[in-house]
């Protein structure tokens, strides 16, 4: 299931999203959101088939979001994940 992540939820869970979905979403500050995307890169490191990288987005519902992108898997800057990132974005029912 595609959903936002948010900080403390256990990395494992968005570790799980980036190597099934190829992203994770991260919701929070950047004090909170940016040390929480590193865990998840650093336990993303024994994975050889996934290379993933930090990125931000600005999304209209909740202003912006922390990304874990799988660059085997999407372009961090793509319209392809842009599109995906804007409708979960749009889906969410509120995560925090």
């Amino acid at each position: 299931m595609v959903r936002i992540f948010v900080p403390p939820e256990n990395i494992y869970n968005a570790v799980d999203a980036v190597v099934a979905d190829g992203y994770a979403a991260v919701e929070g500050t950047k004090s909170i959101a940016v040390p929480y995307c590193g865990r998840i890169i650093d336990a993303l490191e024994p994975y050889e088939d996934v290379t993933a990288v930090m990125s931000y987005q600005n999304v209209p519902n909740s202003g912006y979001l922390y990304l874990v992108v799988d660059t085997q898997r999407y372009s961090p800057r793509g319209h392809q994940l842009l599109d995906l990132i804007e409708k979960l974005d749009r889906n969410d029912q509120g995560s925090s």
